[in-house]
Order: C-alpha cells, then sequence, then structure tokens
C-alpha cells in the first residue's frame, strides 16, 4: 500500500493521543500480553504469534478494543469515554514493544541461555573447558536452584526462595537489554526522517492497525474484508476442530508440506537432502500482497534458485566428500548478502547522516540542503540526543565487553555486525514488511568463519557466546517497531517526546513482567518437563558450539570465505544492475531474503500473493489492486483471531490447540 493510502487514514485533529488513560490501558495490555505469550510459547508451544513482522496477539487485542469501542459508542452516556484513534494507537504499540521482549528470539532466549552451561556441565565435561572462565555474574549456578526450573513443580511461594541465585544475572542482563533498546530508539530517531518523509517508505506492517482504527470504521464495513476474513478464519477453525476430533476433516495444504519428499532420484533428490517445503498461510499470503512485486518475484524465485543450485551441486559432485562438511555454504551464502544489503543501505544514507550529524550540533551551513525537511530547532536537539545516546551506549557496551573479558578490536566488529543487520532489517521492514528469520546470520559465527579462532582468542569466544541469546535470530526484533512507531505516531500527530515515554514505560513494565512470568511459569512447569516451548536448544547451540570451537579450534574456512563473498558480490551486481536497467527484475533484498530461513516457510505464500497481484494489476490496474487490499487484509485479521481463539482454548483446556503457523 502506497504512502498516500497511509496519509489518507490519518486525521486532521491535532489532539494527542497520549492521553493518561491510553497509557494505563496500554499498560494493562503490556502485562496482559506478556503473560499471554508466556503462556502459549514457553508453557505450551502453540501460537509463534511473536515469529512474524506482525504480531498476532497485539492486533487481536486491538480488535478487542476496537469492538468495545464500538459498544460504548452505541450506548449514548458511554459515549464520551469511547476511545480516540491516537489512544487505541498508543496501548497497541504499548502490547506492541511487550511482544518484541516476551516473544521468540529475545527475553524467551534469555532463560535457555543462562540456566544452561552450569547444568549440562558435568555430562558434557564444561567444567575445566570454560565454566571457570564465565562470566559467573551473568549466569545461574547453584546446583539446587537449577535442579528445581529443570524438573519444576514448585509453587510460587517456593520460587520465592530461588530468587537470590537468580537476581544478579537477570539484573545485569535487564540492565543491558535496556543499554540495548536505547540504543535502538537512537538510531531510528536518526534515521526516522530519511525514511518516512525523503524517501517515504511504505511500512506496509502498519496498514492494518491504522484501517482497524480509522474513524468512521469503514475498514469493517468493507464486504470484501469481511469475506477474506471469513475465509481464512474457516480454514482455522476447521483445522483446528480436526486437531481436537480427527474424524473432521483438515486441509493438509495450510500449514507446511514437504515438497522434497518427492524427488527421490538423483541429483533431484538434493532437494529432498536439502529441504523444500510450501505452505497456504492465509495471513501470509495476506501480507505479501503488499509487498512490492520486484520484491515478491525476487523472493520466490531466489528460493527456487537456490534448489537449482543444490541440484547442481549434487549433478556436478560439488556435494560430494571434497566439499566438506559446509556444503551448500548457504548460510555463508546469506550471510554474505545481508551484509551486502547492509553495505548498500549505508552508502545510500551516506549523505543522510553527515547532515543528521550536522545538524545535531548546529552546522546549519552543511546542514541545508536536499534533507532540510523543516526548521524545528526539536528536531535539532532530537538527533544531538541521538547522537549523544549512541556514544553513550557504545562505551557501555565496551566495558561491559570488557568484562566479559572479549578483546576491543572484537567488541567493536561483534556489534558493529550486529547493529548493521539490525538497521538492514529495519529498512527492509520498513519498505518491504517482509518477515526477517535470519537465523543462520549471527556476529560471532561471521567472525569464526573470516578469521578462525585463533585470531579471535578464547576469552573473547567465550565472552561473545555469553551474548548469544540475543543475536541467535532477529524474528521479534525491537528496532523494526520503533521506526514502524514513530511512523504510525507522526500521522496521528502525537508529540514525540511523550512517545518516547511510552516507550520506555512500556520497555520496562516489559521487562520486570517477562522476568516474572518465565521465572514463576518454568518453576511450576519445568523446563525439562511440561514448558514444551522452553528454549532450551539455545543455549546448546551456544555452547556445543564453544565447545567445538575451544577443543578443535577452526582455521579461517577458505571455501566458506569465497561463498560468504559470493553472497556480497550477487547482492552488488543486482543493485548495479536496478540502477543501471530499469527493467532489471532481480531485486538485491529479494535475493538476501530468497536465501534466508525465512523463505523456507513463505515462499509458496509470496509466490501465491505475487501472482494475485501480478493478475489483479494487469487486468484490472491500480484501481482493482487498491479494491482487493481489504480482501488481503481480510484474510490477515481472520487467520490472526481464529489463531488467537484456539490459543487462548488451548489455556483454558491445558492443553495445546491449533497453531496457524509452522
Amino acid at each position: 500500500m502506497s504512502e498516500a493510502t497511509v496519509a489518507s487514514v490519518a486525521p486532521k485533529s491535532p489532539l494527542s493521543g497520549i492521553s493518561f488513560r491510553a497509557v494505563c490501558l496500554g499498560l494493562a495490555l503490556t502485562i496482559l500480553n506478556v503473560l499471554w505469550v508466556t503462556l502459549v510459547e514457553v508453557r505450551f508451544y502453540m501460537l509463534d504469534g511473536s515469529s512474524l513482522p506482525l504480531f498476532i496477539t497485539p492486533i487481536f487485542l486491538l480488535l478487542v478494543l476496537i469492538a468495545g469501542n464500538a459498544l460504548t459508542n452505541t450506548v449514548p452516556f458511554l459515549r464520551r469515554y469511547s476511545l480516540r484513534q491516537e489512544e487505541l494507537l498508543v496501548a497497541y504499540l504499548m502490547a506492541v514493544i511487550s511482544n518484541t521482549f516476551a516473544g521468540h528470539d529475545m527475553l524467551q532466549n534469555l532463560f535457555g541461555h543462562i540456566t544452561h552451561p552450569y547444568y549440562f556441565a558435568p555430562r558434557n565435561n564444561w567444567q575445566e573447558l570454560f565454566i571457570e572462565r564465565l562470566p559467573q555474574f551473568l549466569f545461574v549456578s547453584d546446583a539446587e536452584a537449577l535442579k528445581f526450573w529443570y524438573q519444576g513443580n514448585v509453587p510460587a511461594q517456593t520460587a520465592v526462595g530461588y530468587w537470590v541465585h537468580w537476581s544478579i544475572p537477570l539484573a545485569m542482563w535487564g540492565m543491558f537489554f535496556l543499554v540495548l533498546t536505547i540504543l535502538f530508539v537512537c538510531i531510528t530517531v536518526i534515521v526516522r526522517k530519511a525514511w518516512t518523509e525523503n524517501e517515504k517508505l511504505s511500512f506496509p506492517i502498519i496498514q492494518l492497525p491504522l484501517l482497524m482504527t480509522e474513524p468512521g470504521g469503514a475498514f469493517f464495513k468493507d464486504r470484501l474484508m469481511w469475506t477474506g476474513f471469513a475465509v481464512a478464519f474457516t480454514i482455522g477453525l476447521i483445522n483446528g476442530i480436526h486437531q481436537l476430533y480427527p474424524q473432521v476433516p483438515e486441509n493438509p495444504w495450510i500449514k507446511l508440506y514437504d515438497v522434497g519428499q518427492h524427488f527421490t532420484t538423483p541429483p533431484w533428490n538434493a532437494v529432498r537432502t536439502y529441504g523444500m517445503q510450501s505452505s497456504l498461510y492465509p495471513f501470509a499470503i495476506g501480507l505479501a500482497y503488499l509487498i512490492p512485486l520486484d520484491l515478491a518475484f525476487s523472493c520466490w524465485f531466489s528460493y527456487l534458485f537456490a534448489r537449482a543450485y543444490f541440484v547442481f551441486g549434487r549433478a556436478s559432485g560439488l556435494d560430494g566428500p571434497s566439499a566438506g562438511q559446509g556444503w551448500p555454504f548457504l548460510k555463508e551464502i546469506s550471510a554474505g548478502a545481508w551484509i551486502g544489503v547492509t553495505v548498500g543501505i549505508l552508502w545510500a544514507n551516506r549523505k543522510y547522516l553527515t547532515y543528521a550529524f550536522d545538524r545535531a550540533w548546529g552546522s546549519n551551513a552543511s546542514a541545508k540542503g536536499s534533507f532540510q525537511t523543516d526548521d524545528d530547532p526539536r528536531e535539532d536537539r532530537r538527533y544531538r540526543v541521538a547522537f549523544i545516546g549512541l556514544a553513550l551506549g557504545a562505551v557501555f557496551l565496551f566495558v561491559w565487553s570488557h568484562f566479559l573479558g572479549i578483546a576491543v578490536w572484537a567488541s567493536v566488529t561483534f556489534f558493529a555486525i550486529f547493529f548493521a543487520l539490525s538497521l538492514a532489517i529495519t529498512r527492509v521492514r520498513a519498505e518491504f514488511g517482509t518477515p526477517h528469520e535470519i537465523v543462520f546470520v549471527k556476529p560471532g559465527d561471521i567472525m569464526v568463519t573470516l578469521l578462525g579462532t585463533r585470531a579471535i582468542g578464547d576469552s573473547s569466544l567465550i565472552g561473545m557466546q555469553s551474548m548469544y541469546w540475543f543475536n541467535r535470530g532477529y524474528r521479534c526484533h525491537p528496532m523494526p517497531n520503533f521506526l514502524e512507531g514513530f511512523k504510525m505516531a507522526e500521522g496521528r500527530r502525537m508529540p514525540f517526546a511523550p512517545l518516547i515515554g511510552v516507550f520506555a514505560l512500556a520497555a520496562v513494565a516489559s521487562l520486570l513482567t517477562t522476568f516474572a512470568a518465565n521465572y514463576f511459569m518454568t518453576y511450576e512447569a519445568g523446563a525439562q518437563a511440561k514448558a514444551v516451548g522452553y528454549k532450551w536448544w539455545v543455549g546448546q547451540e551456544a555452547f556445543a558450539q564453544l565447545d567445538g570451537w575451544l577443543r578443535s579450534g577452526q582455521r579461517p574456512a577458505q571455501q566458506s570465505l569465497w561463498f560468504f563473498i559470493g553472497g556480497l558480490a550477487v547482492v552488488g551486481v543486482l543493485t548495479y544492475m536496478r540502477q543501471a536497467f530499469l527493467w532489471w527484475p532481480l531485486h538485491p533484498t529479494g535475493f538476501a531474503l530468497g536465501v534466508s530461513y525465512a523463505m523456507n516457510y513463505f515462499w509458496f505464500c509470496v509466490f501465491v500473493a505475487w501472482l494475485a497481484k501480478l493478475c489483479i494489476t494487469r487486468y484490472g490496474g491500480m484501481d482493482a489492486h487498491k479494491r482487493a487490499v481489504p480482501f488481503f487484509l481480510g484474510l490477515v485479521l481472520g487467520d490472526y483471531t481464529i489463531g488467537a481463539l484456539w490459543s487462548l482454548l488451548g489455556l483454558w483446556l491445558g492443553t495445546p490447540t491449533y497453531k496457524i503457523y509452522i
């Protein structure tokens, strides 16, 4: 959907939506959402709503608020209490922020990480290898506290007694993550004007909540929207009933289907070896419809091209024993591609970043130019505070790294890669709204692949793996959500400074609630007993990998290096071709996404949405495309609604129910 569409739903009233009641409501939703996400994703593992670019539970909570608001408007003496669009969005944004803390790849990972090394050290002989060199203030080490953590059946009043062993690690990691959050906000403040006003990125992910809260409720009066809603809701309803009552037929094609099983003869069986799945998630088709045609084509084409590359490797013998254990080197190709995307983003924004820096320090002569969007002195202060925040945050990270035993150069490299990837993900989300699960693109892995373990050193390796939990994956990364929040607020003319305060309140409340929810829930259920979604594998990945590095070492992998360079080079070539030839169909970001982990789940959904959009625009024009948008957003809302309802039913029944995703 275009920038014009975003603007068209913006009311002209300058009234602030950051009212006291909106913040209180948002705080309540923050706590409620954290508890909901923790129960369904850690205890029962039955929703995975925080794995998606548009979170499930905040959308459902927003829908409930809108329904309550509509009911309030029907009662004359209650109309004065109805919420304005801005107030609904404040509550929604606070719930979204809570998802970034409580969801997959963030604080859920933390608990699986800090309890792992000491508990599993005896069976893995880690005591002498690295346990004594771990930063002990960051891990839970008490044997009894860990024993009952994994076994469970510990009531809350008893679990409180173990808090003394958790307080320091959680306090330290909480402080660290809040500093990361501040740095994320500072970066988004710096790039906000460039991406929202100068380049006018489309921000597809914010379309649904904006249209849902539009004054007058035109979105909910659209028949096409309700048609899409009914299709998705019915599919999820039938499949959910099938899970409870298997005699009821299901639609098996909706969720992941193993396409590779049908390729049994060489060289085609390489597809089976390395994997190929398809899905028809209604919500994914709906979201993919908002992706530009060229990027959508590039995503599914690159995914299929990677499978052709697998087949070529088997036919030519490249995946034989001589290739080593790295073939097909897709992790390295993906890492190189994403670094290439990051370099392209930084290069394209180099003049704006210089402008922002000059404006922050009052160099108005050099700041005047094509980027000058206003003369508001408050904008100068915002840039200045953001750059100061970045500087202070960098000092904190260097000190933190020192206490973890990481060399200065290794710390700079590690965090430079992490924040570069964060910037790339944020840009891709703002421009295209695509899923961004790049689980294999980790700063530590990239450094070891390019430099080897000896150059980095044991102490730095141990320190970097101690931070594995927050850079393993990027599905619920906070930074894109902060930028989208700024964009939604700009459209609604909500004050900047109070919005930062709302973000801060939501962040602190989310942190504390997430800590409490995971702590008491896991002691009651047991990390190895009833907590089905407990992220023990995060700790296993981190410290098993560290075990291999310390015991055997790893030289700079020449083959991996070449494939890394190859991924970077492909992005560079595609970038040049798009700039040189307007007709060039392949997008560099599409290649990076196509060879990434997320496309395993969504490539066929992207293909279906691309084909539908291509046909609609070709035969009906842009007017037909715009008329079709509510139908595809209805697919998203209907799928999310039935998914949320099944998860609530599962909590009530105390058993896992149907998951609309994975």
